[in-house]
């Protein structure tokens, strides 16, 4: 099966719709592979914040320190500090 491309006649008597598929075709063809392009392009920068935990890719990103609470619980809060490199609990002693 091969693509013989329409003769005159035949693009005369299609509807509206295979004429606008025919003339428009190749831009949307090229408009798709465009944006394929664009989101490998965004996937090879990015693909840091991609693969990582998007908390801890945020406070590396702006240098802050991220403070997790515990509103469950309000008697007894636990707190997690985030910071650009691990993720750990802040151990109390005596309670």
């Amino acid at each position: 099966m091969t693509f013989e491309q329409p003769t005159y006649e035949e693009y005369k008597i299609a509807s509206s719709w295979a004429k606008f598929k025919y003339k428009y075709s190749i831009i949307v063809l090229i408009l798709c592979w465009l944006c394929l392009l664009f989101i490998i392009f965004y996937m090879f920068t990015n693909g840091e914040a991609i693969a990582r935990n998007p908390l801890m890719y945020g406070a590396e990103k702006y240098e802050v320190e991220c403070r997790c609470y515990n509103y469950d619980n309000p008697m007894k809060p636990i707190e997690f500090y985030i910071n650009g490199s691990t993720l750990w609990e802040l151990k109390k002693f005596g309670g």
